[in-house]
């Protein structure tokens, strides 16, 4: 969901999160409370020249609905237009907000660390995750990576959620794809030069670093076989940012979904 009236969020608290790929700049995070949910904010890239910039919360919306369309399990984020208090200076800007994920009497692990405390010896990623049941969803998660150019997928950007009472074990739903698309790009310079068609490599703790190297080892049948619709992806996102940037995200979906389409139907 899209809120566009600005909403006063001025006495929310940020803290800074620098982002594990190095890029320039930080994620600024908040939290409030709503009917007793936890509910979590946070903005695109910050820093204390520039301000907010970049796209980031919108690059959440733009997957989530591709994730949607695809019938994939993933955290719903809100992009709200809010005013907010950084260092006691105003903001104007677009965030995104969420819920928290976990159910009553669950707790999380990250994927990195729940390896490396129950692997075998010289047990691989793909056979461990085998092992455990969620080999489908990491195949989920690959083929969306892939089609948004998700550049920052480490290990803790995968979680496990295990029922506290039961032990039943289940994979996050999927989150935090900002740093995607052309992230962490946003001046126009750098927009109008960007080659949608480039594939380049990327942060990812499940398979390579290259992303349709990791698409490759999806099986076939797993490739979704539906049209996108641009039109609920994009149109109205046309009215909140540069038009430029978001031609140039079209463009490279569209390019990356021509070739999941050519693998799937390759013979």
């Amino acid at each position: 969901m899209i809120k566009k009236e600005i909403v006063d969020l001025k006495k929310l608290s940020w803290t800074k999160t620098r982002q594990s790929s190095g890029t320039a700049g930080s994620y600024l995070k908040s939290y409030s409370y709503s009917n007793g949910k936890k509910v979590y904010y946070k903005l695109s890239f910050f820093d204390d020249i520039n301000g907010i910039f970049g796209y980031e919360s919108v690059n959440e919306i733009i997957s989530l609905r591709i994730m949607e369309l695809l019938g994939y399990n993933h955290l719903k984020y809100d992009l709200i237009h809010g005013l907010i208090l950084i260092d006691n200076k105003e903001y104007e800007t677009y965030l995104n907000s969420s819920f928290d994920f976990k159910k009553i009497n669950e707790s999380k692990i990250t994927l990195e660390n729940f390896y490396d405390i129950n692997k075998k010896p010289n047990e691989s990623k793909i056979d461990f995750l085998t092992r455990y049941g969620f080999i489908n969803d990491i195949y989920k998660m690959i083929i969306i990576d892939f089609l948004i150019n998700n550049k920052d997928r480490h290990g803790a950007n995968i979680e496990i959620l295990i029922n506290n009472k039961t032990n039943a074990m289940r994979l996050a739903p999927f989150f935090d794809q900002g740093l995607s698309f052309l992230s962490p790009l946003y001046k126009k310079e750098d927009i109008e030069s960007f080659d949608p068609n480039i594939i380049k490599k990327t942060n990812s703790y499940i398979g390579t670093s290259d992303l349709l190297l990791n698409l490759k080892m999806v099986p076939r049948e797993m490739l979704p076989n539906i049209k996108l619709d641009y039109g609920y992806i994009f149109n109205d996102l046309y009215e909140l940012i540069d038009n430029d940037y978001l031609n140039k995200c079209k463009l490279l979906l569209m390019n990356r979904w021509d070739i999941l389409e050519n693998l799937r139907n390759k013979k």
